[in-house]
Order: structure tokens, then C-alpha cells, then sequence
């Protein structure tokens, strides 16, 4: 498999990081949390992985908008 897009397989890569750690500190929360409280209930340790999600979209719009500064780089400098 040849990689095209270097840039592009890097932010895919910190994404999926950032995913497989929100999975882990979710996990962790929630069992250090139950332990904390010393019976099982539901907090704010479940919104974890929502602000992995909201990480991951903000990478996302961030590498989109150095895209089209590039874009429109390549545009002016074909016009002179």
C-alpha cells in the first residue's frame, strides 16, 4: 500500500488515537468513579467519548481549512 497523502494519513492516524484513548480514559473513569462512589451510577465520565468525538471533528475542520489555503495559494499563483 502506497501512501499518497502524507498529511492525511497523519491526521487519520492522530484521529484514530484519539479515539482508542477516549476508549481507554472512559473506561478508566467509570471504574475509578464507581469506586469513588461505591455503587454504580452514571455521570459525567459517559461524556468522554463525546469530547473525543467533538476532537476529532475539530482535527478534521482544522486539516479541511489548511486544504482550501492551499487551494487557493495554487489558484493565485497559476493566474500570474
Amino acid at each position: 500500500m502506497k501512501i499518497v497523502n502524507k498529511r492525511k494519513f497523519a491526521i487519520r492516524v492522530i484521529e484514530i488515537l484519539v479515539i482508542l484513548i477516549t476508549i481507554v480514559l472512559t473506561i478508566k473513569a467509570i471504574k475509578y468513579a464507581n469506586q469513588i462512589r461505591g455503587y454504580k451510577a452514571f455521570g459525567g465520565e459517559y461524556l468522554i467519548p463525546v469530547l473525543g468525538w467533538i476532537l476529532v471533528i475539530i482535527i478534521d475542520a482544522i486539516y479541511e481549512n489548511y486544504l482550501r489555503k492551499q487551494n487557493r495559494k495554487n489558484i493565485k499563483n497559476r493566474r500570474k
